[in-house]
């Protein structure tokens, strides 16, 4: 799952450190079978007059807004004498200390019990530790150093991306520190090193908490390393890691929310399951799209999450490219490195090509949209009923058939690949930090295509505008065949269907252009005939779409109490698939086999 976050140019550790952190923050966890956590927050040199401190109201690699003042509770601040002294809650998540001296101790519970990429989990089994949802912080003093001390039990062990020195985890700054994950728990580690082309020598762990056997470790560890050498390929070398090493801090167990989020240095991934054989492959998927973030994302960054925002959500236009490249590479990559077939890597593809082309919301909106919507549809919480069916289409999967037609065409127009595409951009904005705009992405195409022309009418037609790519010729050239998936059934739509009380109910609004749609159905109204047959129950509906499309039937149904007729047109199902040449019966020749395999094979 994922997630986006931008942050000021690292400053160096040595420096730093020889200072002492002007705030220091102490966490203790004697209340973890209740899933709280005492915290306490030192700050030195608190600036005169009225000093706020507040929480944190959106996440890194979170674009909706997550109200974290909600689980903190038993507020209070004392002077540097140890008398309490007054705080106010100002806003829910604002609190306001009106006089004080020049030192300042705010203490506070915290209530904890979500694993996932985003909130904070307590309990007796390990400390899963998302920063903003988890600690106050100064607005004045953001670019102060910080520093954690944890009073943990003996035989817990603690991973971070934070620099540890006498007891001591430091940040530079807020930016990095809400950047940075902590796992605490008794976990497993496993490390290996791997050497950029330039000599750098760097680490690569894996923090693993939850149950497993030593041999699915081992053979997961070969997998990781294989995912990750594979992504290397695409851009050449690793990043220059910030201590020389990168964190995969992996959980499972039966209560967490599958969930992944990519950090600068290290990234969560948190996956429902009994033990690591039976989620080995979800999240080995997750590894392959989190990691990739390392260069997409946290190195090339877009302007417009630059620098994140705490107090609200962060809203970008480029997330078509931030993380929907991303997925499209972390399917590819999982068949690089032969964790996929590749036909289940155009099985993906087919799926995601099926779900954009078939979108109201895609066909009426640009990538650009999408991408803005995040801050509505990223794990935001909606109480009244959205008419997202209609009007939205995830930035992931339509940034992924994106970057699935830009890479066929790179190949068959100029014998060059999304791989050159995304190391291109890496050269000109991720090793050097600069953050991009969308402009800067369209004249990086040109560059590399030597077209200007071809660069204008890709951005304007498929990433500013709505038209689509000739996906059944593109995948052609590959072996591969685009097609309506049942020809078989007429169809009235993708809405959500449930039986109740033997009647059948719409819970979903209608897609537009379906024929429940066209008939003026809608959510909330329930089926009770076709012509004069009664709609007994989902097992019916099987039996009604044998009709030929074209085949009109009068529909009765229930609303508000009322019944009432409507007349409704059957039309063909739209859903689509990709099949191979050789599930089709047609001829593959050498040059389909040899595309094939510069496509999806591996690099290294």
């Amino acid at each position: 799952m994922k997630k986006i976050f931008t942050f000021l140019i690292f400053l160096g550790f040595v420096t730093f450190l020889k200072a002492q952190s002007r705030i220091q923050y102490t966490v203790s966890f004697e209340n973890a079978a209740h899933h709280e956590a005492n915290i306490s927050m030192n700050i030195a040199k608190v600036p005169n007059g009225k000093f706020l401190v507040r929480m944190s109201r959106s996440s890194p690699g979170r674009y909706a807004t997550h109200e974290f003042g909600k689980n903190i509770y038993d507020v209070h601040a004392y002077n540097s004498d140890g008398k309490e002294i007054q705080i106010n809650q100002v806003e829910g998540d604002v609190y306001e200390v009106p006089e004080h001296q020049s030192s300042l101790k705010i203490n506070y519970t915290l209530f904890g019990n979500l694993v996932d990429g985003t909130y904070t989990a307590i309990d007796t089994k390990h400390f899963h530790l998302n920063m903003p949802a988890t600690f106050m912080w100064a607005p004045a003093l953001q670019t102060d150093t910080l520093s954690i001390k944890f009073i943990v039990p003996d035989n817990f062990k603690i991973a971070t991306q934070l620099t540890l020195k006498n007891g001591l985890y430091y940040a530079p700054n807020l930016q990095y520190f809400m950047d940075s994950p902590v796992e605490i728990s008794n976990y497993t580690l496993k490390s290996w090193e791997v050497e950029n082309k330039d000599g750098l020598k760097q680490k690569i762990s894996i923090v693993y908490h939850g149950a497993g056997s030593d041999s699915t470790l081992n053979d997961f560890e070969s997998k990781v390393k294989n995912i990750v050498n594979q992504e290397r390929a695409v851009y050449g070398d690793l990043p220059k890691y910030d201590h020389g090493e990168y964190k995969f801090l992996i959980d499972v167990l039966p209560s967490n929310d599958g969930d992944g989020m990519e950090h600068r240095n290290s990234t969560i991934i948190t996956k429902e399951g009994e033990n690591l054989e039976t989620s080995e492959y979800g999240v080995l998927s997750t590894v392959a799209h989190e990691y990739f973030h390392s260069w997409n994302v946290e190195r090339m960054r877009p302007k417009t999450l630059e620098p994140f925002n705490f107090e609200k959500a962060n809203m970008s236009d480029a997330l078509w490219f931030a993380e929907g490249f991303t997925q499209y590479y972390g399917n590819l990559i999982l068949k690089r490195a032969n964790i996929k077939s590749s036909d289940e890597f155009v099985e993906t593809q087919g799926a995601y090509l099926n779900a954009v082309l078939n979108s109201p919301g895609a066909n009426t909106y640009s990538p650009i949209f999408m991408s803005q919507r995040a801050v509505f549809v990223d794990a935001g919480v909606a109480v009244d009923q959205t008419n997202y069916p209609n009007i939205f289409s995830s930035y992931y999967i339509y940034g992924d058939i994106t970057a699935l037609a830009l890479d066929l065409t790179l190949r068959e127009q100029f014998g060059k690949t999304l791989d050159d595409y995304m190391r291109a951009v890496w050269v000109k904005y991720g090793k050097t930090e600069i953050a991009y705009s969308l402009e800067d992405l369209q004249q990086t195409l040109a560059e590399l295509t030597e077209s200007q022309d071809f660069a204008k009418k890709f951005f304007l037609s498929y990433i500013y505008g709505t038209e689509k790519a000739d996906y059944k010729t593109l995948l052609a050239k590959a072996g591969y065949l685009l097609k309506r998936s049942n020809t078989a059934s007429s169809w009235i739509g993708n809405e959500r269907l449930i039986e109740k009380d033997g009647k059948i109910v719409i819970t979903s609004p209608a897609i537009k252009g379906s024929p429940l749609y066209l008939a003026g159905l809608d959510a909330g109204d329930t089926l009770l005939k076709f012509n004069d047959i009664a709609i007994s129950g989902l097992k019916i509906m099987p039996s009604f779409l044998k009709a030929t499309a074209g085949t009109k039937v009068k529909v009765t149904f229930e609303r508000d109490g009322k019944i009432h007729e409507t007349s409704l047109t059957f039309l063909n199902d739209p859903n689509l698939e990709v099949i191979s040449f050789e599930k089709a019966g047609m001829a593959v020749t050498p040059e389909i086999t040899a595309f094939r395999e510069n496509w999806m094979g591996n690099k290294q």
